[in-house]
């Protein structure tokens, strides 16, 4: 460039980034995909509760045979967790809430968790099956 001369004039140019209509594509995006990961997590959660019912009733079951095979007679209680019972020794946990039914040589037993998905499983000692309804 001589003297006296004016430098050309820049054409404009588009600046570097994203425009508003591909900012809200990957927000609604991100979006179903959280929805659909919130659902499955809520799902997972609901199973993690049944098992431990399943598990307390389980826990329930060798308590009373336990007891059993000391004193020759089965134990009917009730309890919610959390709590842990002295007679038959038993660990309850929090959400669970557990009833057993003795008779003379036989029990029956069942289980639910408040924040389950409010299926009650049961065990009949005559048959020695678990059952989830």
């Amino acid at each position: 460039m001589t003297t006296g001369q004016r430098p050309a004039p820049h054409r404009a140019s588009r600046a570097g980034g994203f425009t508003l209509i591909e900012l809200l594509v990957v927000v609604a995006i991100i979006g179903v995909l959280a929805a659909i990961a919130v659902q499955a997590f809520s799902r997972y959660r609901e199973r993690a509760y049944d098992a431990a019912a399943i598990h307390d009733l389980a826990n329930a079951v060798k308590a009373e045979e336990a007891y059993y095979a000391t004193n020759e007679a089965y134990v009917t209680f009730s309890a919610s967790g959390p709590t842990n019972l002295a007679v038959p020794q038993v660990s309850i946990s929090g959400t669970v809430t557990l009833n057993m039914k003795a008779a003379s040589e036989s029990f029956e037993g069942t289980s639910t968790s408040n924040r389950g998905s409010g299926r009650v499983y049961s065990y009949d000692s005559i048959t020695d099956t678990f059952v989830g309804n």
